[in-house]
């Protein structure tokens, strides 16, 4: 090493070599090339290492698929389903995602009207009968022969298709009988009536008159008379009225017992 008095140590290389070439390289390795402790970026005995997706220095989630395999084949589908079919999110229609349903007639995409019976029911079983009426039974457009919307009517004497002579009346004075028998009905009740409004009227009158009767006006005779005129004209319509129901009532049996002997064999 040439030094006087030396003990030939201190030119030795790491081999102890005297004045040799060899030294300790980064990774203290005598003679080495500083890349046996090289981490995966370059740094001598750095932390850095490959991770399970083959990145130097990742956190091993790179090369995941959505169920944590690393390189594995699963991912998302259409309707966002790790490793689905791509089919829960359907339509009906098989939109992905779509808006479409089954309606209530199950038609898909349908406005529920498809299958509705008269009454707006889904799938109910009202129809329209031979008249036209939703849930009908079919008789309110029948003539009198059951013909739907036929022109077969009942005459006055309730004869099918008939011309009303079956049951022609008996006349009195040129009018039929029930004719008559109505006008005079009419005209004697019209006439009870306008007289029991007058009575009615005259009675209030009197009264009125005892609530606040003065001795000296001496009213209350003359009240008193027109009241008993009107109770007497009262009496002789009611009477007419009486006559005329009796009248009727005696017409309208004998029709009856003729038309009865008329239909006998």
């Amino acid at each position: 090493c040439d030094i006087c008095g030396g003990d030939d140590s201190t030119c030795l290389d790491c081999a102890g070599e005297p004045n040799g070439p060899l030294a300790y390289d980064a990774c203290d390795i005598c003679g080495g090339d500083s890349t046996t402790c090289l981490d995966c970026f370059g740094v001598p005995n750095g932390p850095s290492t490959y991770d399970a997706c083959d990145i130097c220095g990742g956190d091993g989630s790179s090369c995941l698929d959505c169920l944590g395999v690393a390189f594995g084949s699963s991912k998302y589908d259409l309707c966002d389903v790790c490793d689905g079919d791509s089919s829960t999110c359907l339509d009906c229609l098989g939109a992905v995602n779509g808006p479409h349903v089954y309606d209530a007639c199950d038609v898909c995409g349908g406005d529920g009207a498809s299958c509705l019976d008269c009454l707006g029911v889904p799938n109910g079983g009202a129809v329209y009968d031979a008249c036209d009426v939703c849930d009908g039974d079919g008789t309110a457009c029948l003539d009198c022969r059951d013909v739907p919307f036929g022109t077969s009517a009942y005459d006055i004497c309730g004869v099918c298709e008939g011309d009303g002579s079956s049951c022609t009346c008996k006349t009195i004075g040129g009018c039929p009988v029930d004719e008559l028998d109505y006008a005079l009905l009419e005209w004697s009740l019209t006439a009870a009536l306008s007289k029991l409004d007058g009575t009615a009227a005259v009675l209030a009158g009197i009264k009125d008159e005892l609530c606040r009767y003065d001795v000296g006006a001496g009213r209350l005779n003359d009240d008193i008379a027109s009241y008993l005129d009107e109770a007497l004209e009262l009496k002789e319509v009611l009477a007419n009225f009486l006559f005329v129901q009796m009248y009727s009532k005696e017409q309208v049996e004998k029709f009856n017992d003729a038309r009865a002997k008329e239909v006998k064999p």
